[in-house]
C-alpha cells in the first residue's frame, strides 16, 4: 500500500483516536490486584482463582491483574497455576498483591474446567496455546472460526462467510479434532476438504479453548494428527456455603460491524443454589453481505472481484450487474445459540452435570460456488447453498473425588450429538432443483481416571465408544412444475454406520525438581459398514463396505528446566485416522472432477517429533519460544484417477465429469516451525507477535501436499491502564506461488489471483493494520470500539473462495451484573 494512501486516511484515523480519547476521560473503580512471580516480581498471567466451595472463578490477565470483587468478603481465595505452588488467603487478609512460588516444570497439561475444579488432566507431548473468555471479549471475534486466529498459531480457511476451516501445521478439516466440553464433534462424515462446522459453537459462552499442536491420538483418537482444539463452555457456579443469598449473576452485550451490517446479541445468566446450579445462554447474530477491501493490488486487479450476481425475474434466471464490485453478494445469514448446563451437588466429592447445546442458522450461501462461471462465461450456479445448518448436543457427566488406591478422580460422560447438513443447489438457466440431506446421529460414553500420587507422579487412563449411524437421501425438484424425481446421494442410500472404541494409558513422573517425563499409549478399533441400495447413478463394482481397523499409538515426551531462563521440551509421537464415511462412500463433485467411493481404503499414520525451547530475558521481561516439529505420513489419504470397467468418466448433476476416488498414498511428510515472542517493555506497554511456516509434500507422487498455508503471523502492541485497554495489531500473510498449491482441487486454484496476462499466479501477500480499545466505565458495564482493516485492503486468505473484510468499524457495550 503507498504511503500516500495511508496519509489519506490520517483524518479518519484521528476523529477514531479522538473518540478513545473521550472514552479516555471517564473512569471507573474495581476491586483489582496483582498476581506476582515471588522471585521476578514479573505478573503472572492465566492463575486461575476460585473459593472453596468452588462457586466464584476468575483468571488473571496477561499482565496478573485479577478482578476479586465477585468475591465474598468472607470467602477464603485458592489460587492455582500448573508452573506455581498453589497459595490460599482469606479475601479479608488480601493486599495489593499475590505472590505465587515457582515449583517443579510439567509438561504442559489441559485440563477441563468444570463446576470451577480439574475433573480431568490429560497430559499432553505438545506446545499449547489458550484463550481465555476475557481474550475472546476483547477482541470481539464474530465467529468461533475467527476467534481461533487469536492463538496465532490456528490459520483459517473460509468457503463461504458463513464457515471457517481451521489448519494447525498443515492438516485440516478431518486430520483436526475438534471437541466440546470432553465430546468430540468430529463424526463419521467429516470430510477432508474444508469444514464449516465450527462456527456452530457459540465462542460468548465459552470460558476457555486449549489448542494442543500436534499428533495426540493417545489422549484424543482419531483424526488429531494436526493438533486438538478443545472448547470448555462457562460451568454453573454455586452459591457459597456461608452465604444466604444465592449466587446470581448475568452477562449480556449488543455488537454491531459495518463491514457486514452485523448486529449480535447476546445474553447469559447463573443462577447458583447451594446444591443446585444453572448457567443459560441465548445468543443472536445477523449477518448482511460482506463488503470486501476496495485497496485492490494494481498487479491483479481483478483478484476476488464478481461483477455479476444471478437472480429469479418472472421464472428466468437473470445477470444482474452489481452497483458496488466490492459487495460480495451472497454471503449474508443468521445464526441462533442456545445453551443450557445444570449441576447437581449430591455429595463435595460428587457432581452430576446436565449439558444441553443447539446451534441452527438460516440458509447459508456457498459464495465460492456461486461465484463459478462455466464455459458461455455465464454464472454455474443459479442456487448453492447449506439449508440449515443444526447441531444439537446433549451430555450427562458425574464426577467423583475418591481416596481409592486406583484413582483419586472419575469422571463418567454419557452424550448424544443430533447433525443435520443440508446441500441445496440448481444450475444457472436450469429449473431442476437438487436437495441433499445428510442426517448425523452420535452416541457415546468415556470414562476416564485420574491417579494423583502426592503430585509427583500421575496415571491417567481410561476407555472410550462412540457409535454414529449416517442417513443420506436427495431429491430433485422441478421449480416450476414441482414435479419430483429421485436423485443421487452424497453418502451410502441404504445407510452407514461408524463405531470405535478405544482403551488409553498415561503416566508422568515429576523425577527430579528440573525434569519430568511422560508416556503414554492407546488402542483403538473401529468398525465402518455402508451399503448401496440405488446403483442408478453410478455402477460400483460393490454394493457394500465393510473397513475395519485398529491401531496401537503411543507418546513420550520430556521436559528439561534447568534454570529459571531455560525450557526444553522434547517429543515424539504417533496418530492415526481411521477411514469415516466421507473417505470411502462420498461421491461429490468439484470443478471438471467427481468423487466416487472406494472400499479398499486403511487408515492413515502419523509419526510425529518435535522440540520446543523457550528462553527469558531481564526477570522475564522478554521472552522468546521456538519450535520445531516434523510429521511423517504414511498411507495418506489423497484424491488420484479412477476408472471402473474402462470407463473414467460419468455424468452427475448433468455434467460429464472425469472420475477420482481417495487412495493411500505410500508417503507423505509435514515439516515447519513457529516462533512466539512476548516483551514487558512497561507495567502498562506490551508486545506479542507469532510467526509460522510450513511445508508438506507427497512424496509418493513428488507433489505439493494440500492445506499448506504460506507463511503467516500477527503482532500484537497492547497498552493497559485501568480503566482503559488499547491495541494496534498487524495481521499478515506472504505469498503463495500456484506451483506450490496441490493438484488435487483442495487448494482452490481456480480462486487464486491472475496477472493481467490471464496467467494464474496464487495467493498474493497481503497485510491488515487494525485498532481496538475497550473502556471500562464501572464495575459491571464496559464499552468496546475498533476500526478493523484501517487501509481498506483488498485480501483473501490462502485457498479461500470469499475475501477479507474491508475497513471494519466495530462497537459492543457489554454489562456484567
Amino acid at each position: 500500500m503507498p504511503f500516500s494512501n495511508i496519509i489519506n486516511n490520517s483524518n479518519k484515523l484521528k476523529r477514531i483516536s479522538f473518540l478513545i480519547l473521550f472514552l479516555c476521560s471517564l473512569s471507573s473503580f474495581s476491586q483489582k490486584i496483582k498476581v506476582q512471580n515471588s522471585e521476578s516480581k514479573k505478573g503472572v498471567s492465566e492463575v486461575f482463582v476460585y473459593n472453596k466451595n468452588q462457586s466464584v472463578s476468575a483468571i488473571s490477565d496477561t499482565l496478573g491483574i485479577l478482578d476479586i470483587s465477585k468475591f465474598s468478603k468472607r470467602d477464603t481465595l485458592i489460587f492455582t497455576h500448573q508452573s506455581y505452588a498453589t497459595f490460599m488467603i482469606p479475601k479479608l487478609n488480601i493486599g495489593n498483591t499475590i505472590y505465587l512460588t515457582q515449583q517443579i516444570i510439567n509438561i504442559p497439561t489441559i485440563e477441563i474446567i468444570a463446576e470451577q475444579e480439574k475433573n480431568k488432566a490429560l497430559e499432553v507431548v505438545s506446545k499449547i496455546d489458550h484463550i481465555d473468555a476475557k481474550t475472546v471479549q476483547f477482541n470481539n471475534p464474530q465467529t468461533t472460526a475467527e476467534m481461533l486466529e487469536l492463538s496465532g498459531g490456528v490459520y483459517i480457511q473460509k468457503s463461504q462467510m458463513g464457515g471457517g476451516s481451521p489448519i494447525i501445521r498443515g492438516f485440516e478439516a478431518n486430520r483436526v479434532l475438534l471437541v466440546v466440553d470432553g465430546v468430540r464433534m468430529n463424526n463419521a462424515i467429516y470430510r477432508s476438504g474444508h469444514l464449516q462446522n465450527a462456527i456452530t459453537l457459540d465462542n460468548s459462552i465459552i470460558e476457555k479453548t486449549s489448542i494442543i499442536y500436534g499428533s495426540n491420538s493417545v489422549i484424543y483418537g482419531s483424526d488429531a494428527i494436526g493438533g486438538v482444539v478443545h472448547y470448555e463452555t462457562k460451568t454453573p457456579k454455586f452459591r457459597a456455603e456461608k452465604d444466604t443469598i444465592n449466587n446470581n449473576s448475568a452477562d449480556a452485550y449488543a455488537r454491531y460491524a459495518t463491514a457486514n451490517q452485523e448486529k449480535t446479541v447476546h445474553f447469559d445468566f447463573n443462577l447458583g443454589g447451594k446444591r443446585i446450579a444453572a448457567v443459560t445462554s441465548v445468543t443472536f447474530s445477523q449477518f448482511e453481505d460482506l463488503k470486501m477491501g476496495g485497496g485492490a493490488n494494481s498487479t491483479y486487479p481483478d483478484f476476488g472481484v464478481v461483477k455479476n450476481y444471478a437472480d429469479r425475474i418472472n421464472d428466468k434466471d437473470t445477470l444482474i450487474r452489481k452497483s458496488d464490485f466490492n459487495k460480495q453478494i451472497g454471503t449474508g445469514y443468521n445464526q441462533t445459540d442456545l445453551l443450557e448446563k445444570i449441576s447437581f451437588k449430591v455429595s463435595e466429592n460428587f457432581l452430576l452435570t446436565l449439558n444441553t447445546q443447539y446451534s441452527t442458522t438460516s440458509n447459508v450461501p456457498r459464495y465460492d460456488l456461486m461465484t463459478n462461471y462455466n464455459d458461455n462465461e455465464n454464472l454455474k450456479w443459479a442456487e448453492w447453498y447449506y439449508g440449515p445448518q443444526n447441531r444439537f448436543l446433549g451430555s450427562l457427566s458425574a464426577k467423583i473425588l475418591s481416596d481409592s488406591k486406583w484413582f483419586s478422580k472419575v469422571e463418567v460422560l454419557t452424550h448424544y450429538q443430533k447433525i443435520d447438513e443440508d446441500r441445496i443447489s440448481r444450475q444457472f438457466g436450469n429449473d431442476i432443483r437438487t436437495t441433499r440431506e445428510e442426517d448425523v446421529s452420535v452416541y457415546g460414553v468415556n470414562i476416564d481416571f485420574l491417579k494423583d500420587n502426592k503430585n509427583k507422579s500421575q496415571w491417567y487412563y481410561g476407555i472410550e465408544a462412540i457409535h454414529n449411524n449416517v442417513i443420506s437421501s436427495a431429491f430433485s425438484e422441478n421449480i416450476v412444475t414441482a414435479e419430483q424425481s429421485v436423485a443421487s446421494t452424497r453418502y451410502p442410500d441404504n445407510g452407514s454406520t461408524l463405531t470405535s472404541t478405544a482403551a488409553y494409558l498415561t503416566f508422568k513422573n515429576n523425577f527430579t525438581k528440573k525434569a519430568t517425563y511422560s508416556l503414554g499409549a492407546r488402542y483403538s478399533y473401529s468398525m465402518l459398514t455402508a451399503s448401496f441400495a440405488d446403483t442408478t447413478f453410478i455402477n460400483l463394482p460393490f454394493n457394500e463396505i465393510n473397513n475395519n481397523n485398529g491401531a496401537l499409538t503411543g507418546n513420550a515426551g520430556f521436559v528439561f528446566h534447568p534454570n529459571k531462563k531455560w525450557n526444553i521440551q522434547l517429543a515424539v509421537s504417533t496418530a492415526f485416522r481411521s477411514p469415516n464415511i466421507d473417505d470411502v462412500g462420498k461421491v461429490f463433485a468439484k470443478n471438471d472432477f467427481v468423487l466416487v467411493p472406494n472400499d479398499q481404503l486403511t487408515p492413515e499414520k502419523a509419526y510425529n517429533g518435535e522440540i520446543g525451547i523457550t528462553r527469558s530475558f531481564g526477570d522475564e521481561k522478554l521472552v522468546i519460544n521456538a519450535v520445531g516439529f516434523y510429521t511423517l505420513l504414511q498411507d495418506a489419504i489423497v484424491r488420484d484417477f479412477y476408472s471402473i470397467d474402462g470407463v473414467d468418466s460419468l455424468v452427475y448433476d448433468g455434467d460429464l465429469l472425469q472420475m477420482q476416488t481417495n487412495v493411500n498414498a505410500k508417503e507423505a511428510f509435514v515439516y515447519g516451525a513457529s516462533m512466539n515472542l512476548k516483551a514487558q517493555l512497561s507495567e502498562e506497554f506490551t508486545v506479542k507477535s507469532t510467526l509460522n511456516y510450513t511445508l508438506g509434500r507427497n512424496v509418493t507422487d513428488d507433489l505439493p501436499l494440500g492445506h499448506i498455508p504460506p507463511l503467516y503471523g500477527r503482532t500484537d502492541f497492547i497498552i493497559h491502564s485501568d480503566p482503559l485497554t488499547v491495541a494496534v495489531y498487524a495481521k499478515y500473510q506472504f505469498e503463495k506461488l500456484i506451483a506450490d498449491y496441490s493438484p488435487s482441487g483442495e487448494d482452490n486454484e481456480e480462486k487464486a489471483a491472475k496477472v493481467k496476462t490471464g496467467e494464474i499466479y496464487g495467493t498474493p501477500a497481503w497485510y491488515t493494520f487494525n485498532i481496538r480499545a475497550q473502556m471500562q466505565l464501572s464495575k459491571s458495564f464496559s464499552i468496546q470500539a475498533a476500526l478493523e482493516n484501517m487501509l481498506d485492503i483488498h485480501y483473501r486468505p490462502f485457498a479461500s473462495g470469499v475475501s477479507g473484510s474491508g475497513r471494519n468499524f466495530v462497537f459492543t457495550f457489554r454489562a456484567d451484573i
